[in-house]
């Protein structure tokens, strides 16, 4: 289990690094198209767009990470109010429902990253250069399959000792 802890680290390290760098870069092209419009009058056309479609990565990044860190949704109005044996059996039906409504999530929106990969549509241009709309869309399916992993993982390594089984001495 401590190969599954370290690979579990290091996806949360790297979602919260592209997440950094997202954010990082969206603070950086606004404060550009600010000043594009006070110097100039006028900004980079397609940058608004990817900014949009850029804050929904960051967001659904967001609720992979703190899925991860169980700070994501959950029943906590029914729970504390619960018998002792039933919070842990209310807490694995909520990991469930998570996981499995995480699954039909990202499963829905496969089918569409397919559709929209196949219309091909341009979402904006760089220049000459066209860009589907289709590559921002794939957050949806990644970070629906990342709350269902995490949240799954959160309840194999919830059951695990902390350094793995202990042999018999």
């Amino acid at each position: 289990m401590g190969k599954l802890r370290k690979a579990e680290a290091i996806l949360l390290g790297l979602e919260n690094a592209l997440l950094v760098a997202i954010v990082a870069f969206l603070v950086c092209m606004s404060f550009t198209q600010v000043l594009l419009r006070l110097l100039f009058g006028g900004g980079l056309l397609w940058a608004d767009t990817l900014d949009r479609h850029l804050v929904l990565w960051a967001g659904f990044l967001g609720a992979a990470a703190a899925a991860a860190c169980e700070k994501h949704f959950a029943f906590e109005a029914l729970a504390p109010r619960l018998p002792a044996p039933w919070r842990a059996a209310a807490a694995g039906l909520s990991r469930l429902a998570t996981v499995a409504v995480s699954l039909l999530l990202a499963k829905a929106s496969w089918s569409f990253l397919l559709d929209e990969r196949l219309e091909n549509q341009t979402l904006f241009m760089i220049g000459r250069a066209n860009v589907p709309g289709w590559p921002l869309a794939a957050i949806l399916p990644l970070a629906f399959g990342l709350v269902a992993l995490h949240t799954a993982l959160r309840a194999v390594l919830e059951r695990m000792p902390e350094d793995g089984p202990r042999s018999p001495a």
